[in-house]
């Protein structure tokens, strides 16, 4: 199965030294990747590139990035990310724009996401919150509360901030 790989945790695995909290993050992404089921949005690509020293760890970046399956964002992914930032501003939540854009290519591809960034607690917490709803009418729904009801985090996940 496939697990759509946040930038936290490719940061985590790229890293010398990390939480502790976060092992298991490193643990499910090396695996993911030895495994061959590691997908990353262009967003990722993007994060993982920007944070790179070109003069020590730019090439091991690029190589990593090469290696793995990389999903653009389209219109769809869009709007769907535009849906699930409305709903979360309306309930008095930020959820920065690439974490949207990230959550909302897991939603698109029906793939787990492997994260350490605690800004996806927020769009958890709101998933939780439509699930208490209708769920069978949420679940399927594509408005930002059934959307974020759709997330699915990787048992791996740990929201360590």
């Amino acid at each position: 199965m496939a697990t759509l790989l946040d930038t936290s945790a490719l940061t985590v695995l790229i890293r010398r030294s990390a939480p502790a909290v976060t092992e298991p993050v490193r643990r499910a992404c090396r695996a993911e990747l030895e495994g061959g089921g590691g997908i990353i949005s262009a967003v990722t690509a993007t994060e993982l590139l920007v944070g790179v020293d070109p003069v020590r760890g730019g090439a091991d970046v690029a190589e990593l990035i090469a290696s793995l399956a990389v999903v653009g964002v389209d219109r769809e992914i869009a709007g769907m990310a535009g849906a699930m930032g409305a709903h979360a501003r309306v309930r008095g939540a930020t959820v920065p724009l690439p974490d949207l854009l990230i959550a909302a290519t897991a939603i698109w591809l029906d793939v787990p996401l492997l994260t350490c960034d605690s800004d996806f607690s927020r769009g958890a917490a709101l998933g939780a919150e439509a699930a208490d709803g209708d769920a069978s009418a949420r679940a399927a729904s594509l408005d930002g509360a059934g959307l974020w009801a759709r997330l699915a985090l990787h048992p791996a996940t740990v929201m360590s901030g």
